[in-house]
């Protein structure tokens, strides 16, 4: 497994475990991740906003591919 590097990478991974059900659905589908979940996860895991903004694509891109996988 890749595991986080650095602190801030340690804070993501938690925000992601955190808010990784708060999804955005349409037709049945699930089409992203909620960004005020994503925020709110993010400032409970003390990782400031720049950064959660940053990583936000990659990580509802990440997810995005897992569902497409399973489907």
């Amino acid at each position: 497994m890749n595991a986080p590097q650095s602190l801030d990478g340690w804070q993501a991974t938690s925000a992601i475990e955190v808010c990784a059900s708060q999804l955005r659905m349409a037709h049945g589908r699930v089409v992203g991740l909620d960004l005020n979940a994503w925020m709110l996860a993010c400032e409970s895991t003390g990782l400031d906003k720049a950064t959660a903004i940053d990583l936000f694509p990659a990580v509802e891109a990440g997810l995005m591919s897992t569902f497409e996988q399973n489907e």
